[in-house]
């Protein structure tokens, strides 16, 4: 979750410095939205989705909460995906305010409530069993996604700063 939540803690920050009719602007949000889609999504969610919730009853309410906000993620990314060319600020900054509020809660019910209760569950074989998949899932995934998802959130204070310098020319 480190770098997933760095990315959610400078999305007001961004939104309120970025500029939507520059293309360094627009980068920075198809880079954040990237960043969503690779690594907190299809690298994140996915291995929840595919090998966690594997050991659990998936019609809990918990599990169906958890299942339903990543839905609602991917409703936000769509929204932003479809606003960034158009340039529509009120969109992008409507879905990623969105976002940000919607993972921030999520990453907390998973650390506070759902993480503990499926260990709490498991048996010292399970445990094993997972960290054997998400090791082998990690293995699977293109490693130059991965770095690059990294670098975006490694360089976004040195990109934010300079959208504020640029702002307050």
């Amino acid at each position: 979750h480190r770098l997933i939540k760095q990315w959610l803690a400078v999305i007001p920050t961004v939104l309120e410095n970025v500029d939507l009719s520059t293309e360094s602007g627009r980068s920075l949000i198809r880079d954040g939205v990237d960043f969503i889609r690779y690594y907190a999504d299809k690298f994140h969610h996915a291995k929840e989705e595919d090998i966690l919730f594997e050991y659990t009853d998936r019609n809990l309410d918990i599990i169906q909460t958890m299942l339903a906000d990543h839905t609602t993620a991917r409703g936000y990314v769509k929204e932003i995906l479809s606003a960034i060319d158009k340039k529509d600020r009120k969109t992008i900054a409507a879905n990623l305010a969105a976002y940000q509020c919607l993972l921030e809660e999520h990453i907390k019910k998973e650390d506070e409530i759902l993480y503990p209760w499926i260990d709490r569950s498991l048996s010292v074989s399970q445990v094993g069993e997972i960290f054997e998949k998400f090791n082998a899932a990690e293995t699977k995934i293109d490693k130059e996604v991965i770095a690059k998802c990294q670098k975006f959130v490694q360089e976004l204070e040195p990109r934010i700063q300079k959208i504020k310098t640029i702002k307050e020319v």
